[in-house]
């Protein structure tokens, strides 16, 4: 239940664990970053118990400061740049802040943030770096005074309060998808757990180096970093995802594995691989959301060493995986639950979770788990005969429809399946006559004629009378929420016309 990084100082000094591009931190660097940030947190009245806000992309600094806040008994909440401001504010007021600490990219957002949440206490933002602003940030204008560089803060020298394995170290925001977002409180136990358990699946080793492709406000983007550091590996980062810079990455053989969410495949499938691929990319990972199968289908005709996974922020990332000999076997498969979690299908299908990674609360909120421990997902799936788990979709997605229960995924299979058809989104509108109307929206294929009554056709020979959508919209995309996933709320909104389209 140690903390990794002063694991990996100890075990392995020298060898390198972050790499951004411009500088190299051995795991002694990192390991003294992270404790003179603790010790600066301490100095400004960071307590045991408190939280620290964090607006920053994958960087060296923002990794110390996963590993400094718990040094300091603190928990790390680290938001995400892409929320609206309200929704950044209002996750913020949750976790009620000691600090906000950011990167040069996101001074102002970090200072509206502050100005927010103040409310008549101090409350100040300290800038991980001191870097000059980036170009196109707009520099601090009256009334709006530079955040402090948290270097210039003295650090403290008395001993650090550091965490006990079922102390909270980190606040994550779930995606969403579910409902309302909630805060999730993690503790080292979770990620400890999360760490091991995929470094086995994976086969990761001190000769890997992941590519920090996903926000650190993301359970995927900081848990990919804490299990690289746990297995000695090395954590690749270049700041905010670009596709360019993960293509010339991979070009380069620089890194052995990248998570991607669906929509970041597709895309690098788009833009085109050099082949052969290096024999360096190990693993390309993809989770957050549902794969389909024809992108399935396409990655794996690339050559890619795909490997799909289940999880959830309540469970430190993943609960299931298929490493990329078993989507080869079975694509489409989310593989067979993680050492350390159980997996159980209830009676109604919904996908039931329990273990060490499985988080305990959410953060001024009530118990994740339920009686025994089972924490109920809201998601829908199967177990093979090999103890393989399927998803086949939401719980909370059903549409009644003319009092028949209509499974958007299904719908959204069928529909993506269309060759004039890139992607696909289903909603239940209201409706006076049949309660909810089955209301598909869909994004054209690049190069591709699309005739809405060919879509028609092809749902009616493939879709039972309840489930065929009543009606089709064309998209330019798809609405999606910071993590990438499809922002099914925004798009009933704009569909039902309560906002602009």
């Amino acid at each position: 239940m140690q903390d990794v990084v002063a694991a990996g100082a100890r075990a392995h000094p020298g060898r390198i664990a972050v790499d951004d591009g411009g500088a190299r931190l051995s795991y002694r660097d990192l390991d003294a970053a992270a404790d003179r940030l603790a010790r600066r947190l301490v100095t400004l009245g960071v307590k045991p118990g408190d939280a620290v806000a964090m607006l920053a992309s994958a960087g060296p600094g923002a990794v110390a400061a996963m590993y400094a806040a718990p040094r300091a008994g603190a928990a790390l909440a680290p938001l995400s740049p892409a929320l609206a401001r309200r929704e950044m504010a209002d996750a913020s007021a949750v976790a009620r802040p000691a600090v906000v600490l950011c990167d040069p990219a996101h001074l102002e957002l970090a200072r509206d943030l502050v100005g927010a949440l103040a409310g008549g206490r101090e409350l100040r933002v300290f800038s991980l770096q001191s870097r000059e602003v980036p170009p196109g940030v707009r520099r601090p204008g009256a009334g709006h005074p530079a955040p402090d560089d948290i270097r210039r803060v003295i650090p403290c020298d008395e001993p650090l309060p550091g965490s006990a394995p079922d102390d909270v170290v980190a606040i994550l925001r779930t995606s969403g998808t579910g409902g309302r977002a909630r805060a999730v409180t993690l503790t080292r136990r979770n990620f400890r757990t999360s760490a091991r358990a995929v470094r086995a699946r994976l086969e990761l080793g001190p000769d890997d180096a992941w590519y920090a492709s996903l926000s650190l406000a993301h359970i995927g983007g900081m848990a990919l970093v804490d299990r690289a550091l746990a297995a000695g590996s090395r954590v690749v980062t270049r700041g905010e995802w670009r596709l360019e810079e993960l293509v010339e990455l991979l070009g380069a053989g620089a890194v052995s594995h990248v998570s991607l969410v669906p929509t970041m495949l597709s895309r690098l499938l788009d833009a085109g691989l050099r082949h052969p691929l290096p024999a360096s990319l190990r693993c390309v990972l993809v989770g957050g959301a549902g794969a389909p199968p024809d992108l399935v289908e396409r990655a794996l005709s690339a050559g890619l060493p795909l490997a799909l996974t289940y999880g959830m922020t309540e469970a430190c990332s993943q609960v299931t995986t298929a490493p990329p000999a078993l989507v080869r076997a079975k694509p489409g498969a989310a593989g067979a639950p993680l050492d350390g979690v159980e997996v159980r299908i209830a009676g109604d299908g919904e996908i039931e979770v329990r273990g060490d990674m499985v988080a305990r609360a959410y953060h001024r909120g009530g118990p994740i788990a339920g009686p025994h421990g089972w924490h109920r997902t809201g998601d829908l799936g199967r177990l093979d005969h090999d103890g393989h788990l399927w998803v086949t979709g939401r719980k909370v997605r059903r549409i009644v429809s003319g009092g028949v229960n209509v499974h958007p995924a299904e719908i959204e299979r069928v529909l993506a399946a269309h060759p004039a058809v890139a992607e696909a989104a289903v909603v239940g509108l209201p409706d006076p006559e049949w309660g909810e109307r089955v209301t598909a929206a869909i994004v054209p294929a690049v190069a591709r004629e699309l005739r809405v009554q060919a879509i028609h056709r092809h749902c009616r020979e493939l879709l039972g009378p309840a489930a065929r959508p009543r009606a089709l919209v064309v998209l330019a995309e798809l609405p999606r929420n910071p993590n990438g996933k499809i922002d099914r709320a925004r798009l009933a909104a704009r569909l039902s016309g309560t906002t602009p389209p």
